[in-house]
């Protein structure tokens, strides 16, 4: 028979054995329920990384810089047109019966050849031209400079339209989350006056009535969270439409946009230098001067060379095997085409006027444009100040009729609106601060610096 104490004894290790695995098991549930814990966890997005990741991913900054690579093609097509033109032609020519001089009857040489068409005939031509001269050249020379920089000043067009895009999406989102928190806020507080009342209304000290309104005001508060919630899933939506970075994500309060708002003159200096939708009008109307030249350039004499060498199967009287000539030419265009040439070169000269035109009033809109951000930054930063201290006010307002409303002295009307009026406020408070963030970053627009260094002005500041 067998010993009860030895058998007791060899289920020892299987018990720790089974607890061992439990163990383990335990710990990767924990470590699996840790990790989805942490990938749960939406990412911080700063406002640098939302731009950077735009300008990284954006398809216009990416259509902006295929534009200038298209661009720099246009620079090297002056020295194309003095390039070069080699051509190897060959043909296969059958007449419709060949063409022989008359027999001379033993006169001339030996070896004339009498043949004056053949009857077919293969060839092969290769052509050697060279230009010498042409004027288009400078035209075509500034023209690539000038389309080259019209190139660039888009690319950063694309760029700060981006920029600014991401940045109002960015305050968009700030501004909603805010107001969504000044709306819960009062939310909770107005369920603290519908106690408040209805605890008036247990003591007969106040009439049903008050609770009614007490509870109007919490519906009416959340209402505004659900639009408030609607707002952020929106600007959300746009922020990463933007940038190109999957929700969910969390945003913070970047610093805030300090700019010297001492006087307009300097900003408008930076728009005349920087503004890049001026730069590349500019550019552009240098462009049509060039072309305007390049037509012009079209009308003037051009000089240059060709070498032909000819191989033919069958040799004719003009025409030999193995034979090469050398031409130098001076083309000289009196009229082509009705004088289509001088009529280019005419509705160009009015594209340049157009352009000169509408550069100038670009000019004075952006001037315009500067003095008006550089307006609402100062009118904003004004505000905000007084929209803190009516926020302050109309906090401790309500404070006050709430005391004095549970003590009888105050009147639930009194203190709903008081409720009201500090939702307002802060509210208020809130748009103003991000509006004047979103116009300190149009000024900075209009200027031409937004998204860039520092640009030193002759005064030292920045």
């Amino acid at each position: 028979m067998m010993d009860p104490l030895q058998g007791r004894g060899s289920s020892q290790p299987l018990l720790a054995v089974r607890r061992s695995s439990v163990t383990r098991m335990i710990l990767c549930v924990a470590s699996v329920l840790w990790a989805g814990t942490v990938l749960a966890q939406p990412r911080t997005l700063t406002l640098e990384e939302a731009i950077g990741a735009a300008l990284e991913s954006h398809e216009a900054v990416r259509a902006a810089s295929a534009e200038e690579q298209r661009a720099e093609v246009t620079g090297r097509r002056a020295y194309a047109i003095m390039g070069p033109t080699v051509v190897q032609d060959g043909s296969y020519t059958q007449e419709k019966e060949g063409i022989n001089f008359p027999p001379l009857a033993g006169a001339g040489p030996s070896n004339f050849n009498t043949v004056v068409l053949q009857h077919y005939a293969s060839r092969g031509l290769f052509s050697v031209g060279q230009p010498l001269y042409t004027h288009q050249f400078w035209a075509l020379r500034s023209l690539g400079k000038h389309e080259a920089e019209r190139a660039r000043q888009g690319s950063r067009v694309a760029r700060e339209n981006v920029t600014a895009a991401v940045i109002e999406a960015y305050y968009d989102l700030l501004r909603a989350r805010a107001l969504s928190t000044v709306a819960e806020e009062t939310a909770k507080l107005a369920k603290v006056e519908v106690s408040n009342a209805e605890a008036r209304v247990a003591a007969g000290e106040a009439v049903k009535s008050d609770v009614i309104r007490a509870q109007t005001e919490v519906a009416r508060a959340a209402q505004r969270v659900v639009e408030s919630q609607g707002a952020i899933q929106v600007a959300a939506d746009r922020l990463s439409r933007l940038t190109g970075v999957a929700g969910p994500f969390e945003v913070i309060e970047p610093p805030p946009r300090l700019l010297d708002a001492s006087s307009v003159d300097h900003f408008v200096d930076l728009a005349r230098d920087h503004n890049p939708e001026l730069q590349e009008t500019r550019a552009a109307v240098q462009s049509a001067r060039d072309e305007q030249d390049r037509l012009w350039a079209a009308l003037l004499p051009t000089a240059g060379f060709q070498f032909d060498y000819k191989l033919v199967n069958h040799e004719a009287f003009a025409e030999l095997n193995n034979f090469w000539d050398f031409i130098f030419a001076v083309r000289i265009p009196l009229l082509e085409g009705g004088g289509r040439s001088l009529l280019d070169w005419s509705e160009q000269r009015a594209r340049v006027a157009r352009a000169e035109a509408e550069l100038q009033g670009l000019s004075r809109d952006v001037e315009l444009g500067v003095r008006q951000a550089f307006v609402n930054v100062n009118t904003f930063a004004a505000q905000e100040g007084a929209a803190q201290t009516q926020a302050s006010l109309a906090a401790e307002t309500y404070r006050l009729l709430s005391e004095q409303y549970t003590s009888g002295v105050a009147t639930g009307l009194d203190v709903l609106d008081a409720l009201t009026a500090r939702d307002s406020a802060q509210a208020n408070v809130t748009v103003v601060h991000y509006s004047r963030a979103l116009a300190a970053a149009s000024l900075e627009r209009a200027a031409g610096i937004l998204g860039e260094e520092p640009v030193r002005l002759p005064g030292g500041s920045q």
